[in-house]
């Protein structure tokens, strides 16, 4: 598969939000990976987004539905003192996020920097952030990914902190925490197939673990998105703007990394 098909898979994973469940349970993190590349060479991979890394990264954009490419604006990206701000348009659907031009090969320790301050109550769109996994090596509709993220669905007063998944194009229902805002760490990690995602608000010391999935052993791509609606959203009004700040990547650990054919 090219890889720009690839990126468009990861466009319209990104886009989607799966069905969550309310509650989870969480647990310190020790996820040691053996047999990594040393930190000289992973910190070329680390991202402080004090500007747009071309070398590293594609802008997401795609859209599965038809209403939503007649109206639609890409979301605004802009750096501002060491941070990625991504910021909603009124008026239409709108999103913006970036994929990664590399692939993670074997065990893996990723986690992203963000913030994210939804608002409460508003209806006619949605808000969602997510930040996930995905594999480069599967056809549209049989993809694996595993993702973590927030969102709050238009009309209502909570929001989630979630996790899911797909395994060869199936959907795996994931756990979810209340809450309206997520200042702190997302933090992914693969052992074999078993993908856990965790997070670490910013005042935590210790990693709360979100789900831990069976999901794929295979070549992994990176991504994140912001944007103002649900996959299956056809009408929008988007009264309101949203954004999210993201401050930095960091690869842990990771076996190999596999950059993009040219």
């Amino acid at each position: 598969m090219r890889n720009k098909d690839v990126r468009i898979i990861i466009c319209l994973i990104l886009s989607a939000i799966l069905s969550v469940i309310p509650g989870c349970a969480t647990q310190k993190a020790t996820l040691p990976i053996e047999n990594s590349l040393p930190q000289s060479k992973l910190e070329y991979y680390n991202d402080s987004f004090d500007k747009l890394r071309e070398d590293l990264w594609d802008r997401a954009g795609y859209l599965p539905r038809e209403e939503q490419v007649k109206n639609f604006k890409q979301a605004d990206m802009r750096f501002d003192n060491g941070k990625l701000i991504i910021r909603t348009h009124t008026g239409s659907f709108s999103k913006a996020g970036l994929s990664s031009k590399y692939a993670l090969r074997g065990n893996f320790d990723i986690q992203l920097n963000c913030r994210m301050d939804f608002i409460k109550g508003i209806s006619g769109m949605d808000q969602v952030f997510t930040f996930g996994v995905y594999d480069k090596s599967l056809k549209k509709g049989e993809l694996s990914f595993a993702i973590i993220g927030l969102f709050i669905e238009g009309g209502f007063n909570t929001g989630y902190l979630f996790g899911n998944c797909a395994v060869n194009g199936i959907n795996k229902r994931g756990s979810s925490h209340r809450t309206e805002n997520f200042n702190g760490t997302f933090r992914i990690v693969r052992s074999g197939k078993t993908v856990s995602t965790f997070y670490k608000n910013a005042e935590a010391t210790e990693w709360a673990q979100i789900n831990n999935f069976q999901v794929t052993d295979k070549d992994m791509m990176i991504g994140f998105q912001l944007r103002n609606f649900f996959l299956n959203r056809t009408i929008i009004e988007a009264k309101h703007s949203i954004s999210a700040e993201v401050d930095s990547l960091k690869i842990n650990a990771a076996r190999e990394i596999i950059e993009e054919e040219i």
